[in-house]
């Protein structure tokens, strides 16, 4: 067996790293994991991380844009497929809001290591561009959803880059209020809240 047949292929590499950074985020916060633990974790060097992603940072970024345009895909398919089947005669707001509150309820500690990642990067400047580049992302993520999903359409007078980055500040704040304390906002109150707010944004 020729040596490039045992080498894996980049994709897996990437794949297997995204994963491994995931889990070490995700019980160790930002500041307290390291480019070799997640290294180690996957199975590679370190410098499978930099080859791939440049660094921490961008891995860290990486991951969040990944779980976030799974996440909030699959909650708006949702919305668009109850729309469609009139799932008891609600309004595509409500159906909306529900399945993005199913998405706030499964981030578990994503919000407060973003908030980790945010505080960090004021003082950072290498911090800071990572952390603009992915607020960017994931509002045109949202902006191109939106204005992508057939049967929901933005109400007259709505600018899409205005909808998708009020409705990711929306959800960001929600998740961190109910992953700090789930009893005073619990998911009726997030429902609630986000259709309020979708009601002005989409029909």
């Amino acid at each position: 067996m020729t040596l490039s047949r045992l080498r894996p292929r980049r994709a897996d590499v990437r794949d297997q790293l995204l994963v491994a950074a995931g889990r070490a985020f995700a019980e160790h916060g930002y500041a307290d994991v390291s480019v070799t633990d997640i290294a180690r974790a996957a199975g590679f060097t370190k410098g499978a991380v930099y080859s791939n992603f440049g660094g921490k940072p961008e891995l860290f970024a990486a991951v969040l844009s990944e779980s976030f345009t799974e996440l909030v895909g699959t909650a708006l398919a949702e919305a668009l497929t109850a729309v469609g089947q009139g799932a008891g005669g609600a309004g595509p707001a409500a159906l909306a809001a529900a399945s993005l509150t199913r998405v706030v309820l499964r981030l578990e500690r994503w919000p407060s290591l973003l908030a980790e990642f945010r505080t960090l990067a004021a003082k950072d400047p290498e911090l800071r561009a990572v952390y603009g580049a992915l607020l960017t992302r994931r509002r045109q993520e949202l902006e191109r959803r939106l204005l992508t999903l057939d049967g929901v359409r933005l109400a007259p007078g709505v600018d899409a880059g205005v909808a998708a980055t009020l409705l990711l500040t929306c959800l960001s704040t929600l998740a961190l209020e109910h992953a700090a304390s789930p009893e005073t906002t619990p998911a009726p109150v997030i429902e609630a809240q986000l259709a309020h707010v979708l009601c002005g944004l989409i029909r």
